[in-house]
């Protein structure tokens, strides 16, 4: 298994990743910094998990030996990390984490300071060329910790003027380290649910899914809480259930927001080709300009920094807030809905009443890696020659007056996924059993 994925390193501590490979990487970085004449700082931070301490050390070690000064933002959120490298100014800003995998998991992070993603197979293509990381002189390394500048930061954009019920899920990840200081800081009444940081995440998997985050809707339905939200394990995907325990996708919460963000400012906005369509049709009547991109948060965000956009949302839940950070902190997302709701009035719940669903499924097929990509070629080939309205941005779409569907294979896992909506749950079985047996006979023909 490659732990060089689409959007960052990930691996099984001790299996895929282990000190050595992530000292090689520290070097390979090195030489990436040199290449492009950036300056010669670099921020590292690291998650929780109990490998994460290591990791980061030998990170170090092989930057710092290879002539590039670190700056040492520690065990810290996601947000804390890379609000550290804007703030430094910094080429890189680094943090090692494997985000909403289990606890035996690790990877990297790597953005510029800005906050931007850079693709982590540049990192791979100059280990394999194994350039040699020449350096004259050893980096230092400068400890900082940079917690209260950041939550300073968010407390000084955010005036709730109201006093707001929350619950408050971190999972027991690095979010715990900022997010109840950030929230009671703000005057929130906050009920906290397992944000002591523990690298087993004993209470529920760092993944915030609704499965997952039921001890989160029961206290919230137990209580009377204005809603909550649940956090993944480092800080940049989060949940929102509002105060009926209904979950929040990043389709809905994407329309609120971006209708609070373009009643403000006109501008554009970007999603991924798989976030819903009531998404788009709501900002473009607005007047937002939608722009759409491949699914994952690397293009969202860093479509947002081309287009000068002012809103990016991909449907997993990442999401882009470029008023705040370039980057992808979720700890902006519920404090976002605290500003909609203080101002407007309105309870989240009525807001979320107001929204126009449609019905929505995601199948998963399995397929294995090596074949899962010629599948959705084939189907794109076949597609072309049947339908007027179709999409090969990201996989295959086809676009239809009452709903649309979206075949593409995972860039992590050997998966095939399906979307489908449509404007009636008639009209989505129909499309769905269609599209699900073609994918079917699809993957047999490669996989029998």
């Amino acid at each position: 298994m490659s732990i060089y994925r689409e959007y960052d390193i990930r691996g099984i501590y001790g299996k895929d990743l282990d000190e050595e490979i992530m000292k090689s990487i520290g070097k390979a970085i090195a030489v990436f910094v040199r290449k492009n004449d950036w300056v010669d700082t670099v921020v590292v931070g690291n998650d929780i998990r109990t490998s994460s301490l290591s990791l980061s050390g030998v990170l170090i070690k092989g930057l710092t030996s290879s002539g590039i000064n670190v700056i040492d933002v520690g065990t810290s959120s996601f947000g804390t990390c890379l609000f550290s490298g804007f703030k430094l100014k910094s080429a890189i800003t680094l943090y090692i984490t494997a985000s909403h995998l289990p606890p035996e998991w690790n990877g990297l992070k790597i953005y510029t300071g800005e906050g931007i993603p850079i693709p982590p197979a540049i990192i791979k293509k100059i280990m394999d060329d194994k350039e040699p990381a020449k350096a004259e002189y050893e980096g230092s390394v400068e400890i900082a910790d940079l917690k209260k500048e950041y939550v300073d930061f968010l407390k000084s954009k955010f005036k709730i003027n109201k006093k707001l019920k929350i619950v408050l899920d971190c999972g027991n990840g690095s979010t715990s380290l900022a997010a109840p200081d950030i929230f009671e800081g703000l005057g929130f009444e906050v009920t906290k649910l397992f944000c002591d940081v523990d690298p087993s995440f004993p209470n529920r998997p760092s993944d915030p899914t609704p499965n997952n985050i039921k001890k989160l809707v029961e206290t919230i339905k137990d209580g009377d809480y204005d809603f909550g939200v649940a956090f993944d394990g480092d800080g940049d995907r989060a949940a929102v259930v509002d105060g009926k325990g209904r979950i929040l996708t990043g389709n809905e919460l994407g329309t609120l927001i971006g209708k609070n963000v373009l009643h403000s400012e006109k501008g554009n906005v970007v999603i991924t080709v798989a976030c819903s369509m009531s998404l788009e049709r709501e900002l473009k009547k607005l007047g937002g300009e939608v722009i759409k991109v491949p699914v994952g948060h690397t293009f969202v965000i860093s479509k947002c920094k081309d287009a000068d956009s002012l809103l990016g949302v991909e449907e997993s839940g990442h999401m882009v807030l470029p008023e705040y950070f370039a980057f992808d902190d979720a700890v902006l997302i519920p404090l976002k809905i605290a500003d909609i709701i203080s101002k407007s009035g309105k309870s989240l719940s009525e807001h979320y009443d107001s929204l126009t669903i449609y019905p929505f499924e995601e199948i998963v097929f399995a397929c294995p890696d090596d074949e899962k990509f010629t599948v959705v070629k084939n189907l794109l080939a076949e597609f072309r020659e049947i339908y007027d309205k179709i999409t090969d941005m990201d996989g295959v779409r086809l676009d239809f007056e009452d709903g649309w569907i979206l075949i593409r294979a995972s860039n992590t896992s050997p998966k095939i996924r399906l979307y489908v909506e449509a404007t009636t749950q008639e009209r989505l079985e129909e499309l769905k059993k269609t599209f699900s047996e073609t994918l079917k006979d699809e993957i047999m023909k490669v996989s029998p």
